[in-house]
């Protein structure tokens, strides 16, 4: 190949050639300048952009409105189609000599917290337009203006004159749902939530430009369907003392019809009609789908602020009986799982005396979970968390029945993976998968206040007396070895902590 066509010097990483701001209405950077963590929905699996040297993309929305301008620029165009050709068939067969090196990952059973309820998971993902992806040797002005909206400016003077004017008189669409103040640059600084109906004309025009953040930040993420009326967009601003709004994030939150189960559905006096306009008066189900704080405002708990808005008014909202997040990554897990466990405590949840140490009643489990509005497993895990931040391991009773009530969950919840093992291999993924959910468990609680009481709303012996039950839970007694009808019974059992010889032995 000759030198004119070395590859390293035609071939371009999109993630890192591709720099975003924001801009503010004197035409300052607010905050630090950014990549996108992702580009391949743009740009390609392999996030590279062949053909040009030097290559140089910028990206800059106006702050308050985030009207974008997009500028690409290079040194030199590969033009010559067949040294392009050698240039990428060169760049590919790298890429296939690493992916050749890779170690496949070892099947285990895992505590994936990307695993939400059925629901969730067999709702349908919008997929990127196939036609909108990038083709080798394509200037990446015009495709990256593909998922951008019309208006977007490629005259810089042009644009800054339009954010100038646009700025001051800009107002958030929608309802404003709470305000909190935090320390930007060394001020007090306002912070607004904003909840708005996707329909809404300006919110049209301002989810066009936003949503590109959900290809540049979320992994797998796609554009949502912006003319199905049952989105919101909850959007998190910056106000300066002047009144000047500074975009800073925001979520989508999709409701379904809430169906709890066939019986009580069959028998309802009326059959909702969930395309009408009355559906937000039917009892119903929301789901986070995205939720993205912008890189200049990431490490300043503004993510803890909008989740903590979000999860307030679905719990404030009768009609509103449960909330899924739609496949989290690992950051938002620990923010929820945070943001969660606090709010449980003020609700004074675990001052409850019928929540009791492990094995906790399911009956409990089921009417704390229902007025928390929060999902089984996650709740489950909550469940997990207060028991460890009291638990005495000293009590060896108490940790034993702590770890099988563990156990119990990760169980039932790896099952496809566990079967085809024998009964000592599961013993041994299960005691390893303990341990490190455990491990991550006191992470989590190292960071948290220790919980005031509060004493509880609803107790659940009086919710069980308000229904005609007696409110108290019996422990139920165990099966002797060898009894019950015939039936085999399977215990779930440890390894204990000192057996390490049986450990390797079964492995």
């Amino acid at each position: 190949m000759d030198s004119i066509t070395l590859p390293e010097e035609w071939t371009a990483d999109s993630n890192k050639t591709l720099l975003i701001s924001l801009v503010n209405a004197d035409g300052s950077t607010l905050g630090k300048q950014f990549h996108p963590k992702f580009t391949y929905p743009i740009f390609g699996d392999a996030e590279a952009i062949y053909g040009f040297k030097d290559l140089a993309i910028t990206l800059r929305f106006g702050s308050t409105d985030l009207t974008p301008y997009v500028n690409v620029s290079y040194s030199d165009k590969l033009d010559n189609a067949e040294a392009l050709a050698d240039v990428i068939e060169e760049v590919k067969k790298k890429m296939d000599a690493a992916e050749e090196n890779w170690e496949d990952a070892e099947e285990d059973i895992t505590e994936d917290a990307n695993e939400e309820d059925a629901t969730a998971q067999e709702e349908n993902k919008e997929e990127a337009d196939n036609e909108d992806k990038y083709h080798d040797g394509e200037n990446p002005l015009a495709i990256l203006k593909k998922f951008l909206p019309d208006n977007t400016f490629t005259d810089e003077s042009e644009w800054l004159a339009h954010i100038s004017s646009a700025a001051p008189a800009f107002k958030p669409p929608g309802v404003l749902l709470a305000s909190y103040s935090s320390e930007v640059s060394g001020d007090k600084t306002v912070f607004e939530i904003w909840k708005s109906p996707i329909l809404d004309p300006l919110q049209q025009e301002l989810h066009a430009r936003m949503q590109i953040f959900v290809l540049f930040f979320i992994e797998a993420g796609s554009f949502i369907d912006s003319t199905d009326d049952r989105w919101r967009i909850y959007s998190l601003y910056s106000k300066s003392s002047s009144g000047v709004y500074s975009f800073a994030g925001f979520s989508t939150v999709y409701s379904y019809l809430f169906y709890k189960n066939a019986k009580t559905y069959d028998t309802s006096n009326s059959t909702p009609d969930e395309s009408s306009q009355d559906f937000f008066n039917l009892q119903h189900r929301k789901r986070i789908s995205q939720f993205i704080i912008l890189p200049p405002f990431q490490g300043h708990h503004h993510g803890a602020h909008l989740y903590n808005c979000l999860m307030d008014e679905f719990y404030r909202d009768p009609l509103v009986k449960e909330v899924t997040v739609e496949d989290p990554n690992i950051a938002f897990d620990d923010l929820r799982d945070r943001c969660d466990l606090e709010r449980l405590d003020k609700l004074g949840i675990f001052n409850d005396e019928a929540f009791t140490d492990a094995p906790v009643a399911p009956e409990w489990i089921r009417f704390a979970r229902e007025q928390c509005k929060i999902i089984p497993r996650q709740f489950e895990r909550l469940v997990e968390m207060a028991l460890l931040r009291r638990l005495k391991k000293s009590n060896t009773r108490q940790y034993k029945a702590y770890r099988l009530q563990v156990k119990q969950r990760l169980f039932k919840h790896n099952k496809e993976a566990l079967k085809d093992l024998d009964r000592f291999e599961r013993i041994e993924k299960l005691d390893e998968t303990y341990r490190s959910v455990e491990e991550d468990y006191y992470r989590l609680l190292q960071v948290l206040p220790a919980p005031e009481y509060v004493e509880p709303k609803v107790t659940f012996r009086q919710y069980e007396e308000a229904h005609g039950r007696s409110g108290v839970i019996e422990k139920k007694k165990e099966i002797p070895a060898g009894k019950g009808k015939g039936k085999k019974r399977v215990q779930l059992t440890e390894i204990p902590e000192d057996n390490s010889e049986k450990r390797v032995r079964f492995a």
